[in-house]
């Protein structure tokens, strides 16, 4: 990639093992791949063509060269990647039935901090993205995506992706508020957004999320379609894409890739959400976090 790409994601990466043929606990076929819903939203833009790099820290290992390699492949700007001789990549195990477990404490991403922007030109960006897995890694990769989004000229973009297991999870909502002031727009399945605000209906909480402060809420409901608050406060709703559900991991990252491709390329609320949930269809219906979303 030659130039400043038109996006900018931060966030960790992980070497994964997926397995094929049962439970992870029964499984003896795997897929090796890598997941991480920040590097996974590049792949989508990518192949959507929008060009996107991505922020990161890798070990000085096997699963980070793999994770680079497949990466580079997939065109994503890798140029402002640390590789740490002393933390080793992380390790996620999955099945497509459900069952996740994260082998990240003390990974090199973990150590994640503002220092790994300096150099990095988010301010000619036109559009950055993180999620809410960041600042539940530690304190210093919280920081870093205050920096990241205190810098952003663009639009600042952050999918709640609310997660269990890690350092800050038992304090996610204190560790998450003092971001939303900063985004202008948020995206997440609706009990993420339940976690922050009780209401009756979809929009009555998209509206009072969006008293936080972000311009435009993204509410994605898997089979029940999704709904977007528009920036001049206008409700919005899709059904969803027909699909069978092979694989649903990463179905949503590639929902936020068609929705900000979409929009960074002037369409509508409804428009992008259309693309959207396109894009995560063809996603739930292979295996793999990136593999379905179909190429410009």
């Amino acid at each position: 990639m030659t130039g400043t790409p038109d996006v900018f994601a931060v966030g960790e990466t992980m070497f994964s093992l997926v397995a094929l043929d049962g439970s992870l606990d029964d499984a003896t076929t795997f897929r090796a791949t890598h997941g991480g819903a920040e590097s996974n939203t590049c792949v989508a833009l990518t192949r959507l063509g929008t060009s996107a790099a991505w922020v990161s820290r890798l070990g000085t290992d096997p699963p980070g060269d793999r994770i680079t390699a497949a990466l580079g492949a997939e065109r994503v700007g890798l140029s402002w990647v640390k590789r740490d001789p002393n933390r080793p990549t992380g390790l996620l195990l999955r099945d497509t039935v459900g069952t996740v477990r994260y082998y990240r404490t003390g990974s090199a991403a973990s150590a994640l901090s503002p220092i790994d922007l300096e150099g990095v030109p988010v301010e000619d960006a036109r559009a950055v993205f993180a999620t809410g897995i960041t600042p539940l890694l530690g304190p210093d990769p919280g920081r870093a995506i205050h920096e990241l989004f205190r810098r952003a000229r663009g639009m600042r973009v952050l999918d709640l992706n609310l997660r269990q297991g890690l350092w800050g999870s038992d304090r996610t909502v204190a560790l998450i508020v003092p971001l939303l002031g900063s985004c202008d727009l948020v995206l997440g399945g609706i009990d993420e957004f339940r976690a922050f605000e009780d209401a009756p209906t979809v929009q009555e909480l998209a509206r009072a999320f969006a008293q936080r402060g972000p311009r435009e809420i993204v509410v994605k409901r898997g089979r029940s379609g999704a709904g977007a608050l528009d920036p001049e406060g206008r409700w919005h709703e899709v059904a969803p894409a027909p699909v069978e559900d092979v694989d649903p991991v990463g179905a949503g990252d590639a929902f936020d890739a068609g929705y900000l491709h979409a929009r960074l390329h002037d369409a509508d609320v409804p428009e992008a959400l259309l693309e959207g949930a396109r894009c995560g269809a063809a996603v739930a219906a292979t295996i793999g976090d990136a593999d379905g979303v179909p190429r410009a």
